[in-house]
Parts: structure tokens; sequence; C-alpha cells
């Protein structure tokens, strides 16, 4: 619904009126329009829409060179939100600059998670420019800003980076944590951008719970603390080329354990394919690295750890097949990882 009444305003956004034309206006229950001209050429627009008793009201100028557009949307999901957000690419036909911006009183997350008084501003010339988004409470920020060598980057920000994975469909067994992502930009379905994450834990209703409890029944300090689901950082390198996400080297660390994975997502497809190792004592294996004669038996990453065992996770729709594989434990660090030969 939220879909189609946007695609009517923005018809009437690019649809050229260089024809003989006079002010109208339009009004019933729950929606008004109304349409002004100047030299018979389309000089504003009006419109207020109530789409499930939400007030949707807005304003649209014309000049020139420019069109500046004003939307203010009393609330809407992020899954309303995400299907008309605009996602502007290379249009050479079009002559005038658009200046867009939408006011957003609530953005719902989740049913225990809200966005308040939220602006979305962009700007597109013949093709995307810039884009800024965040709350009033800088809860959220996300930007797209041009640099001096001409590329563009990205950056993102979330106090809660439970939540910003839960409305991406990602996971929904992250609880709080503090996000931060920068990367460069190209296209909205083509970018790169590293991950990092702050002190976050994980549901311990998950699928995956009791796998990361036990492993860390080595930890002996999130054992006594009874603190075996939370973690202290989570770097994630992310590259997307169209609809699949693809990251590599990506690294969980929590008390002594730590986990490194790679793999692919196709969230629209709801299949995921991750290869992975993790070290019950890697941190404290680290202590150990500085020491001549032991520097070479521990290794340099997750995958050399003395200690560790490797995993493998795949998804189809909503079904998530685990395989772990013991023998990998007892495997020196340097030639561990089996699932390069069972593939």
């Amino acid at each position: 619904m939220y879909k189609l009444y946007f695609l009517k305003i923005l018809f009437l956004i690019f649809f050229p009126f260089h024809i003989n034309a006079y002010d109208f206006s339009f009004q019933n229950e729950n929606n008004l329009f109304e349409l002004d001209f100047e030299d018979n050429l389309l000089k504003e627009i009006k419109f207020e829409v109530n789409i499930n008793g939400q007030r949707n009201f807005g304003i649209i100028n014309y000049h020139n060179n420019e069109i500046y557009i004003l939307l203010n949307t009393d609330q809407i999901s992020f899954d309303n939100f995400k299907k008309i957000f605009p996602k502007p690419q290379k249009n050479k036909k079009l002559s005038k600059k658009i200046n867009f911006n939408w006011e957003i009183s609530e953005l719902i997350i989740s049913d225990d998670y809200s966005l308040f008084s939220n602006k979305l501003n962009f700007v597109y010339d013949q093709g995307f420019e810039s884009m800024i988004f965040y709350d009033s409470k800088k809860e959220f920020e996300l930007s797209i800003l041009p640099q001096l060598d001409g590329d563009k980057q990205i950056y993102l920000f979330s106090k809660n980076a439970g939540q910003f994975f839960y409305a991406q469909k990602i996971t929904k067994n992250m609880n709080g944590g503090a996000l931060i992502g920068k990367g460069s930009f190209k296209k909205f379905n083509d970018y790169d951008l590293n991950i990092k994450v702050k002190d976050f834990s994980i549901d311990k209703n998950s699928k995956f719970y009791n796998l990361l409890f036990t492993s860390r029944m080595l930890d002996v300090f999130s054992v006594l603390q009874n603190k075996q689901d939370e973690f202290n950082y989570l770097e994630v390198p992310v590259q997307k080329k169209g609809k699949i996400f693809t990251f590599d080297h990506a690294l969980m660390l929590g008390g002594t354990v730590a986990f490194s994975f790679k793999g692919e997502a196709n969230p629209t497809e709801k299949t995921a394919s991750v290869n992975g190792t993790y070290g019950p004592l890697y941190l404290f294996e680290k202590n150990f690295k500085n020491v001549p004669f032991l520097s070479e038996l521990f290794g340099k990453n997750v995958e050399e750890s003395l200690l560790a065992a490797d995993f493998k996770v795949n998804k189809k729709g909503n079904k998530t097949d685990f395989i772990f594989n013991p023998l990998s434990i007892l495997t020196p660090g340097k030639t561990r990882n089996f699932f390069d030969i069972w593939e």
C-alpha cells in the first residue's frame, strides 16, 4: 500500500508538464492533492495521504534547474520504509537536480525498538550525489558523502547493533552492542563496508547458543561469572555485489574465545553459507606468541591456534544446518581446515 501511493507521487515529480495546464485540486476523506502551474509549467505539488490511519504529507517545488521535495510521515515500519526508500542511479535524461528531504516522526524497527524524529536527505544530479540519515537522539546514522578524489565514503553508526542486524534480517540473535562501519560506495548494490561491534551478547534462546556455551567451557572467567553469552568484539569486512553479500576473515572475540569465519549470504533468497574456526583458548594462547620456542606452535591467527575446531553453517529458507568437525581439534593449526578438502 505504501509503495503504491509513493509511486504515484514520484510519477508526478518526473512527469513533464510542458502543456497548457490549470491549477488543480482534489480532496476526499483521506487524500488531498493540489497542483499549481505557472506559464503552463508545473510549479508546486501539495499532497496529504492517510495510510492505515497514519498521516503523510508533502510539498514538491519546481524551479528552473532544481526540484525540492519535502515529505513528512507520522509513523512507518522499517520494512515499509525499505520498500519505498529511493535508490536513484544514473539518469542523464533528468535535467533537474533533486533535493529530497523526508522527516519521519517514528520509524518502527521492532516491537521493542523505534527511532524518533528521523531525517533523510539525499541529493541527486543525473546520478546519486550524497545521502544523510539520522534520528534526533543519534541512535542511528548513515551517510554517503563524496570525497575529494571523486569516490564516495559510506559511514554507519548504531547504538544498538542487535536491532540493526534484526532490521536488516541478518540475525535476530544479537542483543545490544555499539556498531561502527566505514567503507567505499559505488552504488546501492555495489559497496565495501568494514563493520565493527563492541560489547554485545547472544540471545540465550538462539539455535546456536548451546554451541557458544560449550565452546566457552574452558573460558574459566566467563564460566565463573555466567557470561558465556557475552562478547567483546566483532569485525566483519563486507562486500556487496548485486544481491550477494560476501565476507572474509571476520572475527568475533569473547573472554578467551575467538571465532573466525568467511562466506556469503543472499538475504533476498534467504540463503547463506559460512565456514569458520573457533579457538576456545585463543586469547590465552596469544600471551605465548612472543616466546621464541612457542611462537610457531601457537600460530598467528584463530585458524592456526593450537586448540581449535572447524564448523560450517548452511541456511536455505527457514532451515539452517550446522556441521561441526571434532577431528579438527586434534589437527595441527596450520593444516587444520578440513572444510577446504571437503569442498
